[in-house]
């Protein structure tokens, strides 16, 4: 049985999609959140949360290749099950101290920013995307599976069918070219 949240898309093609790729990657989703939250009880919310995320970028899912929709998928589930991880222990330390003596409120938070500060930040990271949108695509794609999926270099190794240490060299690159194009827009680098 299919999640609810398949059933709902309305496109057939999309709904068919997702149905195959729940069936083919369901064993390896559970697994995957098993191994992180050990605690069978949570593993299905988990499925589905990812299912969500997933159906939300049901374009880019139908466009990799087969290797990299199962890193995409098994780094969707790692991420929603350390977040899951991250909630639980958050709450289960607001539950020990209780909410009434929760120390945590009584500190100051060093990592507060002014609305100007986030202002600055944003543009820098808008910068840097516009730098990384100009280079090559196989530049942009290592760059992708190293900060936004998180991937370390042996999994990007397996994925590209090159060896560790080519993946090692080619981040640098990447992040050189990435610069080279902020200097070029005047970016200054401290």
């Amino acid at each position: 049985m299919y999640p609810i949240i398949i059933m709902s898309i309305e496109n057939d093609s999309d709904k068919e999609f997702m149905e195959w790729l729940y069936k083919k990657y369901y064993p390896l989703m559970r697994k995957k959140a098993y191994e992180i939250v050990m605690d069978n009880s949570v593993v299905e919310d988990i499925i589905n949360d990812a299912i969500i995320k997933l159906i939300k970028n049901i374009d880019t899912l139908k466009k990799l290749e087969c290797h990299r929709l199962t890193s995409y998928i098994v780094y969707t589930i790692r991420n929603i099950s350390i977040n899951f991880i991250t909630k639980r222990d958050r709450h289960n330390k607001k539950i020990f101290y209780g909410l009434d003596d929760d120390v945590s409120e009584s500190i100051e938070d060093t990592k507060t920013y002014k609305p100007s500060e986030f202002i600055i930040i944003k543009e820098n990271i808008d910068e840097l995307g516009e730098a990384i949108s100009r280079l090559s695509k196989m530049d942009q794609e290592i760059l992708f599976y190293k900060y936004n999926l998180e991937m370390d270099n042996n999994d990007i190794a397996n994925t590209f069918n090159i060896s560790k240490d080519n993946v090692r060299k080619r981040l640098q690159r990447a992040r050189q070219r990435a610069l080279k194009e902020l200097m070029k827009e005047g970016y200054k680098i401290e």
